[in-house]
């Protein structure tokens, strides 16, 4: 098509632009919600059993703590705050896949098409299962300090760094694997890390001493800075996307 034709078809079929368009928009009338309403609203989207397993886990974290016979001897702390961190990487994954369980789904454009960006929608979900989670890692602490002889440092840098690893490696996996394999890949670092804590427990007396403290501080603060970066990642990529999708419109 030459470009004489083309302005031509242009000229024929110019579309003047809408009059008092932001007018009428203001008068529609349609169902309005506040962002707080919208918040609570993403409750209903998060699946049962992700709150079935945030309890379940609360429920092993005490029966490990208070229930598991306490052997008299230098390993009772170290097996019960290393149960207790074996099971931690488990509510990271489910935390996780839940987040990205739209993009997994093939669901991200459906979402996309509504009041609120598909970003504001994961940042939501991420908001609320941020604080579950934190709600049931403090609860956690709080059992594991009734009963051991460790400082809070020692305990919240034993028990907390798994999880802060499994959320950090399962972040930069499923920015880079989209769909079921990133599901997949987050699945078996999840049971990789699991794993390795319950079968290095034999050098829990070792690994759980002043000597290797900083060392365990330094991959909680790294776990940290990269779960960061990781989440600036997806809301960059989040936003582009909708960048994209309102060009194409």
């Amino acid at each position: 098509m030459n470009g004489k034709f083309r302005k031509e078809l242009q000229t024929a079929f110019d579309i003047s632009y809408p009059s008092d368009k932001e007018r009428f928009l203001e008068q529609l009338r349609y169902p309005k919600i506040t962002y707080q309403e919208f918040l609570f609203e993403q409750l209903r989207y998060i699946r049962k059993r992700i709150w079935m397993a945030s309890v379940l886990i609360i429920l092993f974290g005490w029966i490990i703590t208070f229930r598991l016979p306490a052997f008299q001897y230098w390993r009772a702390d170290g097996i019960k705050i290393w149960n207790i961190s074996a099971i931690l990487p488990f509510l990271a994954m489910i935390t996780i896949t839940e987040i990205y369980r739209s993009v997994a789904y093939n669901m991200a454009e459906l979402e996309e098409s509504c009041r609120f960006s598909l970003s504001q929608i994961i940042m939501a979900r991420m908001s609320i299962l941020g604080g579950v989670n934190f709600v049931i890692l403090i609860l956690l602490l709080i059992f594991m300090n009734q009963v051991s002889s460790w400082r809070l440092l020692q305990i919240i840098s034993y028990s907390m760094t798994p999880y802060l690893l499994v959320c950090a490696i399962c972040l930069w996996l499923l920015n880079r694997m989209h769909g079921s394999d990133g599901m997949y890949a987050c699945g078996a670092a999840t049971g990789f890390v699991s794993v390795s804590n319950i079968l290095i427990q034999i050098s829990a007396v070792s690994l759980y001493s002043d000597t290797y403290l900083n060392g365990w501080l330094t991959i909680f603060a790294g776990s940290v800075v990269l779960i960061g970066f990781q989440i600036r990642k997806l809301v960059g990529q989040l936003e582009e996307k909708q960048w994209n999708l309102n060009l194409a419109e």
